[in-house]
């Protein structure tokens, strides 16, 4: 089993709803008698939050999402469709599934890694890394003769900010196309490899294509920059080191296992 960052992104969830409801549980609806408690509240808000984070349902409407739930399930059990071989099937997975997570959480709470082993990480990775930053301009445009147009001008003298302005479909058009400082690795890389292989203060012979459209591109300077902080990648490095960590406790378990696989029932 190899760890992704979609089963982290669960891991993180399961362990926020840990944290949650450590607090005493208190019912928040009876229907037909049934006790609706707050932490199915609780479950079901950061469901929501984890589908879509800028959600902002009021809690009433949460809690009336949950007594719709009930009824349903009520009308589910008197038809026995949780005796159905889909439905337990499905329950199986996830049983499997979640308990499955409850168990990573429960070793990356118990083997934390230490924060002299992220700082080694940052210092080995990042620390020392060179940054490149460019400063560049550009002019957007949805046709490819159109851009051939504005570089006809610029070669004939005209100003790169106000063909930008007058030209360019992009944000920064009104700003005469100016693009700031940037990594190359901000950039999609059809652009970046672009402004790299230019010199200061030239302007693309061709436009450069992407998927944001034609860009004719003007390149105005290129620095050394300063790495990121380790606070500002801590979050990526505790990831990554929690990732590693989790496959290799996955691996001891598989090798202490006895683990057959049935290929055969695989493709029936």
């Amino acid at each position: 089993m190899k760890v992704t960052s979609a089963i982290l992104a669960s891991i993180l969830l399961a362990s926020t709803s840990q944290l949650t409801l450590a607090e005493e549980d208190p019912t928040i609806a009876i229907v037909n008698g049934n006790n609706l408690k707050k932490s199915t509240l609780q479950f079901y808000a950061l469901e929501r939050r984890q589908a879509d984070p800028q959600s902002t349902v009021p809690v009433e409407q949460l809690a009336d999402d949950i007594v719709n739930m009930q009824l349903l399930k009520e009308q589910a059990f008197k038809k026995k469709l949780d005796k159905t071989p889909g439905f337990e099937a499905r329950m199986e997975f996830i049983n499997l599934s979640m308990l499955s997570q409850v168990a990573m959480v429960d070793f990356l709470d118990n083997n934390p890694i230490p924060e002299e082993r992220l700082k080694q990480e940052y210092d080995s990775r990042i620390g020392s890394m060179k940054v490149t930053e460019l400063k560049a301009s550009h002019i957007l445009l949805k046709e490819e003769a159109i851009a051939k147009e504005v570089i006809e001008k610029l070669n004939k003298g005209g100003k790169f900010a106000e063909l930008a302005k007058q030209y360019s479909t992009g944000p920064s058009g009104p700003k005469g196309g100016d693009l700031g400082w940037f990594t190359p690795q901000r950039m999609v890389p059809e652009f970046s490899q672009a402004v790299l292989a230019m010199k200061d203060n030239e302007h693309t012979k061709k436009a450069v294509q992407t998927q944001f459209g034609w860009h004719v591109i003007l390149r105005t300077g290129q620095r050394e920059g300063t790495p990121p902080t380790f606070e500002e990648v801590k979050p990526n490095i505790v990831a990554a080191l929690e990732q590693e960590h989790i496959q290799k406790y996955i691996n001891t378990l598989r090798e202490k296992a006895k683990i057959k696989l049935l290929t055969n029932n695989m493709n029936k």
